[in-house]
């Protein structure tokens, strides 16, 4: 078993012991550094007398998985020409919720491959600000291959400054060496508040010391090096705003009817204000101004973009961050709907893809600014007069999919209660024409039989049908979360299943602010509902974590679209820009 060093920077040893009293590769010599004066002399020396065939490192802030040291060398074990060793690592929260991962940008392109230094330091690293190569936790090398040289370490200028002193080894330990890396998590940094002067503080010196590692390695750098990403320099800059000179025009994206209805009202402000509107399903075209919606659009063929949520409940399977998957850094504006989704966003801002261009604002819910509006109003009542409603109070059922005979379930738990059964499928797209197919198996399964069940047709808008009830059953929709809008309840049904893996998993309700249960509880859930009320406080004080600014929602979000794209315009909607809760991915940490 090969010998490994694992050289401990500024750690008590209670903090060593914890971390690697559980690795279980087991020869391991562990030794302790401060930085400071002293700081690169002592590792130059450590490493010239060590007889240990690989040299690790152990930092503050850092959780390890038990096999991290055992299955970096049987990595490098593989690679006899690689003088360096890198793994991944996730970012998380000090209670151990993790807020980021590996960037998906780069898997599978490292896994089980060799590769020259400047591929990974120089192209994929430096010229973007983005960290993939972690920290000196991250890495491992053999002492035999990298010879550290105290004449180079001595010319950085970070002595006062342990966290450049620890970048500028990691650098001058990649710096000309071949490299693997293992595309495995096995180190976990831990998040630390943002301090704006501290991060411009580190930024400068960053800069500047690198200036000093590209003299002394010769290497021609035609493109500037930062220290952060392009996304994130408005943190510690203003980010300038200047007329664009694009056309008054904007194409919404919706390619769907739920997708179409959020971005109507935004529509209707646009029109308003003069410019030429439309929108499309084809997240190909061209635009000036794009609005999208979507996990993922295209805002590489618009001139100017904005990006929102589609529904309250958008990659529920991922929070708090979604955005390692749905990249706002390719948008020039973010829109979130309210509180909820502000904390979310500002907890994983310090990510990169979370982070658009020009920022991201608390604008609130297109949506919500129709609650109230003539035209639902009028619609509604021309609703229940054709339905002649029979009982004063309505339950919706609107699942996410309809599969398994959800409807049935519904319809047999309930119909039988002095209540209206209001039933509202969503409208789908032609290429999920089986649940479609499904949506009328059951309608024909039901309509006409029960003289307290009425349809809402899928092209309808879902605020109709919100508006029309007094609860709202469910799987996992959105239209739960929609519901804090008028102030209706909901519950949702824990085991109805949804189709969208194989085998169909359970309904996935990771919000609190719903009621739960089986379906073989349905009926027993409605009733107690009903009887404790079904308008109460609580149901509205969420409508305001939920929801924000819903009186001038559309119009904020226009005058942030025409300040960014003119430079003019009235810019009362700032006081919603959001902030960064964490200092941001950089390549110093």
């Amino acid at each position: 078993m090969k010998k490994v060093s694992v050289i401990c920077i500024d750690c008590d040893s209670a903090y060593i012991d914890d971390r690697l009293g559980n690795q279980t590769y087991s020869n391991l010599e562990v030794v302790e550094a401060v930085t400071g004066k002293d700081f690169y002399q002592d590792i130059v020396e450590y490493c010239e007398n060590t007889d240990s065939e690989y040299i690790s490192f152990l930092e503050s802030g850092q959780w390890l998985a038990p096999d991290k040291i055992k299955d970096m060398v049987e990595y490098a074990e593989q690679f006899d020409r690689a003088a360096v060793i890198s793994c991944y690592r996730d970012h998380a929260e000090w209670d151990g919720t993790v807020l980021s991962y590996p960037d998906r940008e780069y898997r599978g392109l490292f896994q089980g491959r060799f590769f020259e230094e400047p591929f990974l330091l120089y192209k994929n690293v430096l010229e973007s600000g983005r960290n993939i190569l972690g920290s000196l936790t991250t890495v491992m090398f053999r002492r035999e291959k990298v010879k550290l040289c105290m004449e180079r370490l001595g010319q950085y200028e970070v002595k006062e400054n342990p966290q450049m002193q620890k970048t500028f080894l990691l650098l001058e330990i990649l710096a000309g060496q071949p490299m693997c890396l293992l595309e495995n998590v096995l180190v976990c940094t831990f998040v630390q508040e943002l301090d704006v002067e501290y991060l411009k503080k580190q930024e400068r010196l960053f800069e500047r010391q690198f200036e000093i590692f590209v003299r002394i390695h010769g290497w021609d750098m035609k493109n500037a090096v930062s220290g952060i990403a392009k996304v994130h320099r408005s943190l510690i800059q203003e980010t300038e705003v200047k007329d664009r000179g694009l056309k008054r025009e904007i194409t919404l994206f919706a390619t769907d009817k739920g997708e179409y209805y959020n971005v109507l009202p935004i529509m209707r402000e646009a029109e308003k204000r003069g410019y030429k509107v439309r929108y499309t399903d084809d997240l190909d075209e061209k635009t000036e101004i794009g609005i999208y919606c979507q996990h993922a659009g295209k805002p590489q063929n618009a001139k100017f973009s904005v990006v929102l949520l589609h529904d309250m409940v958008q990659g529920h399977n991922r929070w708090p961050n979604i955005w390692e998957a749905e990249h706002w850094c390719e948008y020039d504006i973010g829109i979130v709907p309210g509180i909820r989704w502000k904390e979310r966003w500002e907890r994983c801002a310090f990510d990169y893809h979370a982070y658009p261009r020009c920022g991201a604002y608390m604008l609130g819910y297109p949506k919500s600014q129709e609650v109230f509006s003539e035209e639902l109003e009028r619609r509604v009542k021309e609703l229940k007069d054709a339905m002649n409603l029979k009982y004063d109070i309505s339950v919706l059922y609107a699942p996410s999919w309809e599969n398994d005979g959800k409807e049935d379930d519904f319809v047999q738990a309930l119909s039988s209660l002095p209540v209206n059964l209001f039933v509202k499928q969503a409208m789908w797209p032609l290429e999920f024409g089986w649940v479609t197919k499904n949506n009328e198996d059951m309608r024909r399964l039901h309509e006409g039989k029960y003289d307290n069940l009425y349809y809402i047709e899928p092209e309808e808008s879902i605020m109709v049908a919100l508006k029309m009830c007094d609860l709202i059953v469910s799987d996992e929709s959105s239209v739960m979360i929609e519901g804090a809008m008028f102030g209706k309840p909901a519950l949702a049904v824990r085991d109805w299943l949804i189709p969208d893996t194989t085998p169909s998993r359970f309904a996935s309700i990771p919000y609190e602010d719903v009621y739960k249960c089986k379906k073989s509880e349905l009926r027993g859930a409605v009733e107690r509902l009903i009887k404790d009320g079904l308008h109460n406080t609580e149901t509205a004080k969420r409508a305001g974590e939920f929801f924000a600014n819903k009186e001038h929602v559309n119009r904020d979000i226009m005058d942030a679209i025409e300040y960014f794209t003119t430079g003019r315009g009235n810019t009362e909607f700032m006081k919603w820009k959001m902030s960064c809760r964490y200092m941001p991915v950089n390549m110093w940490s």
